[in-house]
């Protein structure tokens, strides 16, 4: 597969006609990847990957830290409101 063809397929999983938004997308992903696997089992990936494929994979630099932890931050739970526990509810009591 090479890299106009993938790019294609991104692009109708996405619902666009732009490739530079899938290229843009894939990129993103591809760059998360790099920065959270150990870097032999990022070259492994670059290995499997058909000639066309493996050459973007390895154009693409790792997400930096200061991404990777505001992503974190986004993700991480709050936890749950709790509601006056001295004063129990007519539901609770």
């Amino acid at each position: 597969m090479e890299v106009e063809e993938f790019l294609g397929v991104v692009a109708e999983g996405l619902g666009v006609q732009d490739l530079k938004e899938a290229d843009r997308v894939v990129r993103v992903v591809v760059g998360a990847l790099k920065a959270t696997l150990p870097g032999e089992r990022a070259n492994l990936i670059s290995e499997a990957l058909p000639s066309g494929l493996a050459s973007g994979w390895e154009d693409v630099a790792p997400l930096s830290e200061d991404i990777l932890e505001r992503a974190e931050f986004y993700l991480e739970e709050e936890e749950p409101a709790v509601e006056h526990e001295q004063y129990p509810s007519i539901t609770q009591g």
